[in-house]
């Protein structure tokens, strides 16, 4: 089961690499993300969100990881999205289901082999047509910045009264997401999320 499957359809998550995307604990990681194998004595859980940091939300259920080729397998990606999760270097993805009121999301870390790789698939994310194919019924997309980390990026859409949101920022070789699904709004919790991990991490990871 993908990462994708531990919470609620419509929450994207981005997966970059590895969590997000992740669940494929076990499975082997494509070639090019095989030489980014994860440093063994590298905590990834500490680069995850802590219990309040978003405020109303905590984490819940076990820490998962995800191969960068079980998240090519699973993720709604087009054949070039693919071969990206290679060309970009994606390694193995950390993530943890969450829940606030009315509320589940997803805390995820994924590792690449450079800062660029990572900054790439940030790139990748935040493209309008990748983040149309994860936002359910056509509701319409904001999008907003967060104060504070450099070039980070999120969206929300919402219809009716179901919210979708996602932050994404780089850190290190790593790419970081928080998303939510449920009533909302989201901006706010998330750039508050963010930003509290962005500063107890020094901006650093691994």
């Amino acid at each position: 089961m993908t990462h994708h499957k531990h919470i609620k359809a419509g929450l994207v998550v981005a997966l970059a690499g590895g969590a997000v995307m992740a669940s494929g604990c076990g499975e082997s990681t494509p070639g090019a993300a095989k030489t980014a194998a994860r440093p063994d004595k590298v905590d990834f859980a500490r680069f995850l969100m802590r219990d309040g940091e978003q405020p109303g939300f905590r984490r819940i259920e076990t820490i998962r990881t995800e191969s960068a080729e079980a998240f090519a397998q699973h993720a709604p990606l087009t054949k070039a999205e693919r071969r990206e999760v290679r060309n970009a270097g994606m390694g193995l993805a950390t993530f943890q289901p969450t829940e606030g009121p009315n509320t589940v999301g997803v805390t995820s870390v994924t590792l690449f082999t450079s800062a660029k790789g990572a900054a790439r698939w940030l790139a990748l994310e935040q493209r309008a047509d990748y983040i149309r194919r994860h936002v359910p019924g056509g509701g319409k997309v904001r999008h907003f910045d967060v104060p504070g980390i450099p070039d980070a990026r999120g969206w929300t859409a919402s219809k009716d009264d179901h919210s979708i949101g996602n932050v994404y920022w780089v850190q290190g070789r790593c790419l970081m997401i928080l998303g939510n699904e449920g009533p909302g709004p989201f901006a706010g919790p998330l750039s508050t999320g963010a930003k509290a991990i962005h500063q107890r991490t020094k901006g650093r990871c691994p």
